[in-house]
């Protein structure tokens, strides 16, 4: 059942795929992985609560399923909501249903019309626990997901696992996570703080 649901979900969204772009990330040759090149921040509501995905953080928008990308969005700010999803599987200071609500609160504030963003949601909720458990996995083994500053100039035929085993053959690992699991208790609801 759980997957017809998911088949249906594809059939009413297909054709409508857009591939992640903007001045704020540079992609690898494959057009599947994506750098950001400068911090992200995202402000949670009106809390005053920040998270900082920091410049270098790669993303593949794993966790958000492939067929589903079609609310990304290059004019708006609907991508900061999968990137920093991204990133909370990242660095997992929150729980993963945690992360999933910030990505629903995010959506919110994206503007992204109820219908889609809870298309999505309940995708992400039912489909990317092996996007988790991956990420706890890669992190365990010492591969690196942010590339520092002064790497980043990598030549435009790279592919991100070529240029990831590179880095780490030359020492570079991930920084020291400056993210706090202060902000994930607005994850225990979808509701806009």
């Amino acid at each position: 059942m759980r997957h017809l649901t998911f088949a249906l979900l594809l059939i009413l969204l297909a054709g409508c795929a857009a591939k992640p772009a903007t001045q704020a990330f540079k992609t690898f040759a494959d057009k599947q992985n994506w750098v950001l090149v400068e911090d992200l921040p995202y402000s949670i509501g009106d809390t005053g609560v920040t998270i900082i995905v920091p410049a270098g953080f790669v993303t593949d928008f794993a966790s958000i399923p492939h067929p589903l990308w079609w609310w990304h969005s290059p004019q708006d700010n609907q991508i900061k909501a999968a990137v920093v999803h991204d990133y909370l599987y990242w660095v997992q200071v929150c729980t993963r249903k945690q992360a999933d609500n910030i990505l629903n609160i995010a959506m919110q504030e994206s503007d992204v019309p109820l219908a889609k963003r809870n298309a999505l949601y309940v995708a992400v909720r039912k489909e990317s626990g092996e996007a988790w458990e991956m990420n706890q996995t890669e992190r365990f083994r010492g591969l690196i997901h942010i590339i520092p500053k002064q790497k980043l100039n990598f030549p435009p035929d790279a592919l991100w696992a070529d240029y990831r085993k590179s880095l780490i053959r030359a020492g570079v690992t991930d920084p020291e996570s400056r993210t706090s699991a202060d902000f994930c208790s607005l994850g225990n609801t979808t509701n806009l703080p």
